[in-house]
């Protein structure tokens, strides 16, 4: 886990991974900068962490009661982003954060999806995406966001990337501790002059916005923030140029035939879980039609499976730069080759129809006792300077109000049956965990 001493503590996720606990409902979610990383690599194509919790992968899409809902993991690292997969056990050093840092080869796989998204996940938020909210008001809670904002560098770029190319009806993301709404609508780029020449859509060409109406059932919760550890000086709050950009003109980019003119964005960007926060939201998302009956259970994409068959042979596994087999803007694999991809998904996979996720979670990790509070400390060797009150040198580790579980320390990855079902199902073989064991 990448994050100061003070946060390494075991947490309450354990009770669920345990089976003490489970999810309530159905619950879907993407890696940010500070998750168990040694356990999503076992889950790299995705899986369940625990009854009814599923992780989507480093990057992933899935169908649920007829929507599709793709995610991405990570946040966006410059001096990472075009490295392979390199880290392995015992991850220590920066290999420990860079675990959590997003690659150009997800972003790659995400840009070959073709058919409508409802739902994007992302932890970052999308680069430019506070110019089409109230820019002022996020300035008013987060007045240190402004140099960020001023220089246009508030988010992430592959993110926005990818919402310009994928346009899904909404787009849910996490990361700046803040809520914050925003709607991109179809005839804008969120870049100024669309991707590397791939023009929005045309201003004449009507999106029907009645598929994403205005929530007026939010769950309410007071504005009253209290940061931990974030500036708060003031600062002069000016709302900086919004560039909203609409065109007439047809793309000219060779890559312009699989940009989709699909209707509006929908942005909704949530605090994080303490008092008094707005870290929870209801939103109602229009199914299709003949969706109405199906059973509300996970399945797989076909469209995403042969997305990842003809990626596969291109993972990159060390630090040498990714370097996309085909080129271009968007580099953009030809539609007769996903389309042979998706022949065979349908003949070997789909062959009955519809392909529920199995509801297959096993434990593969040892988990502290029952009864464990949440505050016990990892047990992770370390010394006590600067601890102050609460901490007492115990041997080579430090123990908080009495409370330790040692744990396994992250030197291996365990094998995890998912994945290997997964990738037999695929047709393919997981080069990438199975390399790290």
């Amino acid at each position: 886990m990448s994050c100061p001493d003070k946060y390494k503590q075991i947490g309450g996720f354990y009770r669920y991974y345990s089976g003490e606990k489970t999810a309530p409902i159905p619950t879907i979610f993407v890696g940010g900068n500070h998750e168990a990383g040694n356990h999503s690599r076992e889950l790299y194509y995705g899986g369940w962490v625990a009854k009814n919790i599923y992780f989507l992968g480093n990057s992933g899409v899935v169908k649920f009661g007829g929507l599709r809902i793709g995610g991405i993991s990570g946040i966006f690292k410059d001096f990472d982003y075009h490295k392979g997969y390199y880290e392995h056990p015992p991850f220590r050093g920066h290999s420990r954060s860079s675990m959590h840092h997003v690659r150009s080869y997800e972003a790659f796989k995400m840009l070959q999806i073709r058919q409508p998204l409802d739902i994007v996940i992302s932890h970052d938020w999308p680069q430019y995406i506070e110019r089409y909210g109230d820019t002022e008001g996020l300035l008013k809670k987060k007045p240190f966001f402004k140099k960020e904002v001023d220089r246009g560098d508030l988010g992430s770029p592959v993110n926005a990337m990818l919402l310009e190319k994928l346009r899904p009806a909404w787009w849910l993301s996490a990361h700046l501790h803040v809520r914050f709404t925003a709607k991109v609508d179809a005839n804008e780029s969120i870049f100024p002059e669309g991707w590397a020449g791939i023009a929005p859509c045309p201003a004449n060409i009507s999106a029907d916005s009645k598929a994403n109406p205005a929530n007026t059932d939010e769950i309410t919760i007071s504005d009253e923030e209290f940061d931990f550890n974030e500036p708060s000086n003031g600062a002069q709050m000016t709302k900086p140029e919004t560039k909203k950009h609409s065109s007439t003109t047809p793309a000219k980019a060779e890559n312009t035939a699989d940009k989709a003119c699909r209707g509006p964005t929908q942005f909704l960007a949530l605090d994080k879980c303490l008092p008094r926060r707005q870290f929870l939201e209801i939103i109602e998302v229009e199914a299709p039609h003949d969706a109405a009956d199906e059973e509300l259970k996970l399945e797989y994409d076909p469209e995403w499976l042969a997305i990842l068959r003809l990626c596969h042979p291109y993972m990159p596994l060390d630090e040498t730069p990714f370097n996309p087999p085909v080129q271009g803007a968007m580099p953009l694999f030809p539609n007769e080759l996903v389309d042979k991809e998706m022949e065979w998904v349908m003949k070997t996979i789909f062959v009955n129809g519809q392909r529920y996720i199995p509801e297959n979670f096993v434990p593969v990790a040892p988990v502290p006792p029952p009864g464990t509070p949440d505050t016990a400390n990892f047990g992770i060797a370390r010394d006590n300077r600067g601890r102050g009150p609460g901490y007492e040198r115990h041997g080579q580790r430090n123990i908080r109000n009495g409370s330790e579980w040692p744990g396994p320390q992250p030197y291996f990855i365990n094998a995890n049956p998912q994945t290997e079902d997964f990738c037999k199902m695929l047709g393919v073989q997981d080069q990438l965990t199975q390399r790290l064991r």
